[in-house]
């Protein structure tokens, strides 16, 4: 199911309903992101989806009318808070918000005040805010995430989140061998999500393929990392190339560890390596069973919907 806006030069403002998202709705303020994150496919995906040669902000000229829907995730090919979309995220959470619509939020940006303020006042609806941070290095940051902002700056969110009681994970994802899965970092970050006030820790090794894959390969730092991307993966929506399965388990179950020692709740995004449901001694469900056990919702399981829209990740292996 597709909604969307009218747009004149600009895309249109789409309300999707995304299987291979946890079976719920997702939005995008841009087609293509400018946070140009080396390992992302889906912001380019969504930029020639829409025919455009550098991010472009949608058209959001009718936001007011735009039906709300029961949740949405923002958002799922782009970055809510990249510079050029944080004011129209901010105006389709003032639309959506007061209709009674659960928001999740995934961000690598910097949150604006009033936004903040104004996902303090409908606590009860906000599902999480998951702050993207996979290294405290900024020489690797700069390379694999070139336009995001520093770490102080996205860390700095979790601050201001917890103080106004909203809940917050730490989104370590994605990670990659050898540049970012030595123990002793990953204690570091957790540490550092657990004290300034995250709730939740979420992590998860990157995947790759085609293209994106060739890409990745090119990056000297990235080098030694994408020779352990050797096992096809399968994922909602298609295959993928990651660590072997073996190396998930070990650096999830010593995560899942780490968190419980600062109190923190630990999850892996199931969507994205289906061998992981069953059996795993952490949680693999991506979206916050503890949020939606309180609402009276069932949760959502990733691993139940093989084969269901495959074929935008299968036309890109080439």
């Amino acid at each position: 199911m597709t909604q969307s806006l009218p747009g004149l030069s600009a895309p249109p403002l789409r309300l999707e309903f995304e299987p291979r998202m946890c079976g719920q709705y997702v939005a995008n303020l841009t087609a293509g992101c400018s946070f140009a994150c080396l390992y992302c496919p889906f912001s380019d995906l969504q930029a020639r989806r829409e025919g455009v040669p550098r991010p472009t902000v949608v058209d959001v000229s009718a936001i007011s009318t735009l039906p709300a829907p029961p949740s949405v995730f923002l958002s799922s090919a782009s970055d809510a808070f990249a510079p050029q979309a944080a004011p129209h995220t901010h105006a389709l959470l003032a639309h959506w918000l007061p209709l009674g619509t659960v928001v999740g939020i995934a961000t690598k940006g910097v949150i604006p005040e009033r936004t903040l303020d104004l996902l303090a006042d409908f606590r009860p609806q906000i599902e999480g805010v998951s702050v993207g941070v996979a290294s405290l290095d900024e020489r690797r940051n700069r390379v694999v995430e070139p336009g995001c902002p520093r770490v102080a700056d996205r860390l700095a969110n979790i601050d201001r989140l917890a103080a106004r009681k909203v809940t917050t994970a730490l989104r370590m994802d994605p990670l990659f061998p050898v540049v970012d899965d030595d123990r002793a970092a990953l204690g570091a970050l957790v540490s550092e999500g657990a004290r300034r006030g995250a709730s939740m820790v979420t992590a998860t090794y990157v995947f790759a393929w085609g293209r994106y894959l060739r890409r990745m390969r090119r990056e000297p730092l990235l080098a030694e990392a994408c020779q352990l991307l050797t096992e096809r993966a399968p994922m909602e929506g298609g295959m993928a190339f990651s660590v072997p399965l073996a190396r998930k388990l070990q650096t999830y179950t010593w995560l899942a560890e780490v968190a419980a020692s600062h109190s923190l709740e630990f999850n892996t995004c199931g969507c994205k390596d289906l061998r992981l449901h069953g059996g795993a001694p952490f949680s693999t469900r991506c979206r916050n069973a503890s949020f939606l056990a309180a609402q009276d919702e069932s949760v959502p399981s990733c691993g139940n919907r093989r084969g269901e829209g495959a074929g935008a990740c299968q036309a890109e292996r080439s």
